[in-house]
């Protein structure tokens, strides 16, 4: 009994160990992308970090960020950001940061726009870090600065669950139909306690008071239409996007899901409307 107990301890601890070593490989990424950023343009960072797969939002639609890249002037905009909340999956090439942004028209101006940013990242097959997707909403509010590596009980082997895509589109259209008849059951149901909402006009919400509050703050009449998905190697993390349409105006949410022991929960979740 007690070296079974010693096991599940030692087991534990390098797993904690192993997510320090991945979450700081995404953030090494993550801060590299950045600096480029500063260095060169915000057109030549993003082109560094793009490929085929990698997927970005324009009016509404999802595009690909290559080509959406590709057709942009380069111009003397300042583009800054840093992670702030950060979470690895078992497979250590598959993740999330998101954190604050500004802009400036040029390096001699003074910041003119804030949000906050969510990337998924992963690695490919040439030990390269990429980007998955990339969204972000706009707040006017000074963004935090702490690095908060996010940890969270998790499915292991859950490699071995199938039909385990099913289940993780299910449950984006299962949130998506139950928001469209009542939001606190939806969220109830699909919420972490580790969840992070981001909104336009809001810093992310983090806290289960911050979460209930933007949940409560968000409309009701949004509704949500499921348009793609991707996972992680180790099938413990995944995410969801689709179109949000309010008012006749499109625009589009974003989902980062977690496999969690009751299911797929949300672990982030960036809606504009």
């Amino acid at each position: 009994m007690i070296r079974t107990t010693f096991t599940a301890v030692i087991i534990l601890l390098l797993q904690q160990v192993q997510a320090q070593t991945g979450a700081a490989d995404i953030i090494k990424a993550e801060k590299d992308f950045a600096a480029y950023a500063s260095a060169f343009s915000t057109k030549e960072a993003f082109l560094q970090v793009i490929d085929s797969n990698s997927i970005m939002f324009d009016n509404g639609k999802p595009v690909k960020a290559l080509e959406y890249w590709a057709k942009r002037e380069k111009n003397s905009g300042v583009l800054k950001w840093q992670p702030q909340y950060i979470e690895i999956s078992l497979s250590r090439t598959f993740g999330y940061t998101t954190g604050p942004w500004t802009f400036q028209p040029s390096r001699n101006d003074t910041v003119v726009a804030t949000g906050q940013y969510t990337t998924i990242w992963y690695k490919n097959k040439n030990g390269q870090w990429k980007f998955l997707v990339d969204y972000g909403t706009d707040n006017n509010l000074p963004g935090g600065t702490n690095e908060t590596i996010i940890e969270t009980e998790k499915i292991p082997d859950s490699s071995k669950v199938i039909p385990h895509i099913a289940f993780l589109v299910n449950a984006d259209r299962n949130l998506n139909n139950l928001l469209h008849k009542s939001k606190g059951k939806a969220y109830s149901a699909f919420l972490s306690a580790h969840s992070i909402l981001s909104r336009n006009g809001s810093l992310p919400a983090v806290t289960p008071e911050e979460r209930e509050a933007l949940i409560d703050s968000t409309p009701a009449a949004i509704r949500y239409s499921f348009a793609g998905w991707g996972e992680s190697p180790a099938k413990d993390m995944g995410y969801t996007y689709g179109m949000a349409e309010l008012n006749g105006k499109r625009e589009n949410y974003f989902r980062i899901w977690r496999r969690e022991k009751k299911g797929w929960k949300i672990a982030v979740e960036v809606v504009r409307y």
